[in-house]
């Protein structure tokens, strides 16, 4: 395997793999957000539920880290077009900030039922060694952290994609770089929820297309004249 088919491979498993490691990661870890419904903080916060919510971070850190190969590997074929170099940097920095906005949004998340599980119980004789909230503070606690990821998170990764949409001409093929954009202006709206579920989307179809393709176009030398 090529060094170019083998980096192609490599991003397009990565971005297959934050896909669906960032969806497994919600769905188990069960994060209390949106309408408030204090059993599922409760449940968020119980002892039973700590192993889920730990292996839902190490899932979602996967993730991520399959989503910035694919931001290396788009970056290096961005750049490698004639005057793109500054539409690279700024496609690389919006996603990689958006990366570190999910890796952090992550910690912090899962460090609720962690803290909840290392703050004691409130049982009688105990209550000295007790450090707890409220399930309406673990709440809003949580829903603010959500904000971190599909607010700065998801906006910033909506920067990347319009980047890409717009730089990636001769890279990427046209039916591609159109899905980038609308994707991106759609992904503008994540912080109300409803549109950061197509995102997954993007990334398993830009994923299967570079395992498929084996690389993305580079630039070709200009015709010389003839003597």
């Amino acid at each position: 395997m090529s060094t170019s088919r083998r980096g192609s491979v490599l991003a397009g498993v990565g971005a297959i793999a934050f896909a669906i490691l960032t969806v497994v990661g919600i769905v188990v870890g069960g994060a209390p957000g949106g309408n408030y419904d204090e059993k599922d903080v409760a449940n968020y916060v119980s002892i039973g539920h700590l192993p889920a919510v730990i292996v839902s971070g190490y899932l979602a850190l996967f993730g991520v880290l399959g989503l910035i190969c694919l931001l290396a590997y788009l970056r290096k074929a961005i750049s490698a077009q004639p005057d793109r170099e500054l539409a690279a940097a700024f496609f690389w920095g919006a996603g990689l900030t958006s990366a570190a906005s999910l890796a952090v949004g992550w910690g912090l998340l899962t460090g609720i039922a962690v803290a909840a599980a290392e703050g004691g119980s409130a049982n009688p004789g105990n209550v000295g060694a007790v450090a707890t909230i409220s399930h309406a503070e673990t709440y809003m606690l949580s829903d603010t952290i959500i904000n971190v990821l599909y607010g700065s998170g998801g906006i910033l990764f909506a920067f990347a994609l319009m980047a890409l949409a717009w730089a990636s001409a001769g890279v990427l093929p046209r039916w591609l770089r159109w899905l980038s954009g609308i994707i991106g202006v759609l992904a503008l709206g994540t912080p109300a929820y409803l549109p950061s579920f197509v995102i997954p989307i993007w990334f398993v179809v830009i994923g299967i297309w570079l395992i498929v393709a084996g690389s993305v176009s580079r630039p070709t030398a200009a015709a010389q004249p003839a003597a």
